[in-house]
């Protein structure tokens, strides 16, 4: 009998030592646990998060497969961009877009799984949530700070440009947007 307990045990630690690799993610972010969200005025707005080269490197012929993000209060409409390689303070070419309205939960962390999931190149990713106010609200969710750089880019409809948050207000913050990318 205790030859058959020794038996199993091995047979245990085989299989756990020859795990299934093919679900393995990683998590791009830029940001820290959330904290809270900006009191935004009504308008049209983009807070994104840039993932440089050098992060994305690592991860080239993989698949951005999901993006979760942190939403505080729904704004009137909602969705998601993505944005290939730019000049470093503006997002290149459009390479994904999904709306995301009624499909959040105030208050809690969402996930959008990528109906076309994205081929990492090796190049920057910009990786979006579009909102349009329809008054001043707490909608996009951020960490305590401070900012990194690439973690607080906003677009604001307004103006036309693209800033860092901490430019636009002084508020040093980080967008709670993350990349999920899969083997």
């Amino acid at each position: 009998m205790k030859n058959i307990t020794y038996l199993l045990f091995a047979i245990c630690l085989v299989i756990a030592a020859c795990g299934d690799d093919r679900d393995a993610q990683f998590i791009l972010s830029n940001d820290g646990d959330n904290s809270t969200s900006p009191n935004l005025p009504e308008d049209v707005y983009e807070a994104a998060t840039q993932f440089t080269a050098a992060q994305v490197a690592p991860y080239e012929g993989q698949v951005l497969s999901e993006v979760n993000y942190y939403m505080a209060d729904t704004p009137l409409s909602t969705s998601i961009k993505i944005y290939g390689a730019g000049d470093g303070s503006t997002p290149g070419d459009l390479l994904y877009e999904s709306s995301l309205t009624g499909a959040i939960t105030a208050d809690e962390w969402s996930t959008h799984v990528l109906s076309s999931p994205i081929t990492l190149t090796g190049e920057e990713i910009w990786i979006s949530i579009r909102m349009r106010l329809a008054r001043t609200q707490q909608s996009i969710g951020c960490d305590a700070g401070p900012s990194v750089a690439g973690g607080d880019w906003t677009f604001q409809e307004s103006d036309g440009v693209w800033r860092p948050f901490q430019v636009r207000t002084g508020e040093s913050i980080n967008w709670n947007i993350r990349g999920v990318v899969e083997e």
